[in-house]
């Protein structure tokens, strides 16, 4: 438990340091399933944070990608956290912008949480 909780004093530190975000925000939370945004998420709630989550479905990974919005979704619903979702036709963007999938993913991304 010592690991887990310098791990979030350590969080909190850095916003507190960098002023992210004050103690009344509401603050919306990439959340790709990851180990990452899923300890952002749940330190964050740990703190006293009003959450709420974004996640993208690029159909990427095929199942995998419907594994994590499922995984997201039981995740938010057994916390209570609002959850926002989109699906995008990634490759098919990619093509028409002459883009890699990649360039593709983070603008349709970048376009959604806008």
């Amino acid at each position: 438990m010592e690991k887990e909780e310098k791990f979030n004093e350590g969080v909190m530190l850095c916003i507190r340091e960098h002023q992210l975000v004050e103690p009344d925000d509401k603050i919306l939370v990439a959340l790709s399933g990851g180990a990452d945004s899923v300890a952002l998420l749940l330190v964050l709630l740990q703190a006293g944070f009003h959450c709420e989550a974004a996640h993208c479905n690029f159909h990427l990974r095929g199942k995998e990608s419907d594994r994590d919005e499922k995984f997201v979704r039981d995740l938010c619903r057994s916390r209570s956290i609002r959850l926002h979702t989109k699906d995008f036709d990634t490759m098919e963007y990619a093509r028409k912008k002459g883009i890699s999938i990649e360039m593709a993913a983070r603008e349709l991304r970048y376009g959604y949480f806008e």
